[in-house]
């Protein structure tokens, strides 16, 4: 079985935690990191073996090898980054909240029925 090829958007407190469960998963590899700090994102990418990096996300999102990112930003940047993956053709884990407002939100759930993504 191939593993779910994981690319992981925002590298603070909540996505450290979010990289050590990954490591447990068998199944699950990150591949791909971005974070706006360079110095996290070099720390970040050191410590659990991540290959590639990018201080841009949409740079992340080009990449045709991902089934899916997981975001990890403020909920209020939730919805852009979400929709973005999304249309991309990426799956996207997104912690709550989900958005920063329902109309976030909505606009979340409608991307990923558009899409057929989860």
């Amino acid at each position: 079985m191939s593993k779910v090829k994981i690319g992981i958007i925002g590298l603070g407190q909540i996505a450290q935690n979010h990289l050590k469960r990954w490591t447990e998963i068998d199944e699950a590899q990150i591949i791909a990191a971005c974070d706006i700090d360079e110095k996290t994102l070099s720390e970040s990418c050191n410590t659990f073996g991540i290959e590639h990096s990018y201080t841009d996300f949409r740079k992340l999102l080009e990449r045709d090898d991902l089934d899916a990112v997981d975001v990890c930003l403020h909920n209020n940047f939730h919805a852009p980054v979400t929709i973005e993956a999304l249309r991309s053709g990426k799956h996207v884990y997104c912690e709550k909240p989900i958005a920063g407002s329902y109309a976030d939100g909505k606009a979340m759930l409608q991307a990923a029925q558009e899409t057929q993504k989860m």
